[in-house]
């Protein structure tokens, strides 16, 4: 998944033969969904499948973009006026509606919708990327509605989620779903060790994988040791049948602190601890099973931990969520409070 030509992704050859087929028999457009865990190379093929259909120097139907003229150069660098980017804003919860289809002072004559209409400017096709489709409220995925079915015929069109039942059904039934498994074994240990430069053995990246729940992106900071204390705090606080609140509190949010003041690194060490409460729920779960004493508590911290997760995408705050978050693993409950978490 190094991303530099077909042949150097890691572990979706699959995908890579169903594009290079389409691709050579001329049969590439209209809207598709990718959907997989954070890291496992969604925007690579975007990228990757954005230059082998713009690249000057090389046909598309080679599967062999240049990657050094000045089209692949602008698809690399996300300013090729054929591709139109959206992502969310790091200051917002959900992808804002000026983005997709302009400010309501120029509704439609801005925006992705808009943009993606218009003839290209260099080559014979437009490629659009919506990066965090997740992040879509109700009123700007029905604002795609339209445009995702009934695409300009020279167009592309790539979502980019982490699961099929994060979007909205209109979604879902209209657009071709393309679906990337977590690399495993000797995938993931290539993957973690050239595109993330992480030396480790392969157990340590299987178990790093398992605590990451297949995010390559935590799995790669847990065998930087980047949140290895968290995991070793975490780990004494969750063996306990009675976690102590205060004190899980305390080692969550100093983790969290030894991020430093920038918030995406902020939510990532956030991310990271959630991600070993999450397996360490799990872990414990298979354990009860095998006992035969599954203990419905466990269940519900597991719960917790997932919704936890959720909580840290909608830009919840640290501080709270973190105080709820003990508090609930401590009482065994899923911290279900409606709207509010």
């Amino acid at each position: 998944m190094i991303g530099e030509s077909w042949a150097e992704l890691i572990g979706h050859q699959r995908i890579a033969s169903w594009f290079a087929a389409a691709v050579r028999r001329n049969r590439i457009g209209g809207s598709f969904l990718f959907v997989g865990s954070p890291g496992v190379g969604k925007t690579t093929v975007a990228t990757l499948l954005a230059r082998t259909l713009l690249c000057r120097a090389r046909s598309a139907s080679t599967l062999e973009p240049c990657g050094v003229c000045e089209s692949c150069r602008q698809v690399t660098a996300e300013t090729h006026p054929d591709v139109v980017t959206v992502r969310k804003p790091d200051d917002k919860n959900v992808i804002p509606l000026e983005l997709l289809i302009g400010p309501p002072e120029n509704r439609m004559r801005e925006g992705f919708c808009r943009d993606v209409r218009l003839r290209p400017v260099v080559g014979t096709r437009k490629v659009a990327i919506l990066h965090d489709a997740d992040h879509l409220n109700e009123e700007g995925a029905n604002c795609l509605l339209k445009t995702l079915e009934e695409p300009p015929p020279d167009a592309v069109i790539m979502l980019i989620g982490t699961g099929e039942q994060r979007q909205l059904p209109t979604i879902r039934s209209r657009c071709q779903i393309v679906r990337f498994t977590s690399p495993s074994g000797a995938d993931a240990t290539r993957l973690l060790r050239e595109a993330h430069e992480v030396d480790a053995t392969d157990e340590r990246v299987a178990e790093a994988m398992e605590i990451a729940g297949g995010d390559v992106h935590v799995a790669a900071r847990l065998l930087r040791g980047e949140a290895g204390q968290a995991r070793e705090t975490l780990s004494r606080q969750m063996a306990d049948s009675t976690p102590d609140p205060v004190g899980l509190s305390k080692a969550i949010t100093a983790e969290v602190e030894a991020a430093g003041k920038d918030a995406s690194k902020r939510r990532a060490a956030l991310r990271d601890v959630m991600a070993i409460a999450v397996q360490t729920y799990r872990a414990t779960i298979r354990r009860e099973v095998a006992d035969g004493q599954v203990r419905s508590i466990t269940h519900r911290r597991l719960d917790r931990s997932l919704r936890a997760l959720r909580e840290i995408d909608r830009m919840a705050n640290q501080a709270t969520l973190i105080e709820c978050f003990a508090a609930d693993i401590a009482a065994g409950t899923t911290g279900d409070r409606g709207n509010i978490g």
